[in-house]
């Protein structure tokens, strides 16, 4: 219970921490196209500053959409076997592929965020903290995808019992 909580409240921030992002990148960019079309004068911090807000944007996103099983899926040639014990086999096998790649991307992610040195050209931000959202989304999504994990073993084994039950 304690841990859905959490979630639940983890996804709220993340939500509104997207929102104001969102805001933030239409704003800057309808600034910089009003500027440059209507007042004809280029903004280059406004180009930097949406793009960094649209990574950002994108990765936050991801976790949402990874929580709320929203990412695109081709899931036809599984939901024709009708076993839900092979399918079950199936997703777990799935979700530890995915596990294991979001180990790496969250491991390569943060040696990329504490490594780097260079400092964006127009905001003078450091690089580090623009690459930072790689390993800290990559962990977010790590953290839900083992609760997934958990979810689907026991679900597993309370088919089991269940099915052991009743023979």
């Amino acid at each position: 219970m304690k841990a859905q909580l959490l979630f639940k409240y983890l996804e709220r921030i993340y939500n509104i921490i997207l929102i104001i992002l969102t805001v933030s990148m239409f704003v800057t960019v309808t600034y910089n196209v009003f500027m440059r079309f209507v007042m004809n004068q280029s903004v280059g911090w406004a180009d930097e500053l949406s793009r960094f807000l649209f990574i950002w944007t994108s990765f936050i996103g991801a976790v949402i959409a990874y929580k709320n099983d929203e990412h695109v899926g081709l899931s036809f040639a599984v939901d024709k076997i009708k076993s839900t014990l092979i399918r079950r086999g199936i997703a777990i096998f799935g979700q530890l592929l995915i596990l294991m790649l979001l180990g790496f991307l969250t491991w390569f992610g943060y040696q990329a965020s504490t490594t780097v040195m260079n400092v964006s050209p127009a905001l003078s931000i450091p690089m580090s903290y623009i690459y930072l959202i790689v390993p800290v989304c990559g962990l977010m999504m790590f953290i839900i995808g083992l609760r997934k994990l958990r979810i689907l073993f026991s679900a597993v084994e309370m088919q089991q019992y269940t099915r052991s039950s009743i023979e």
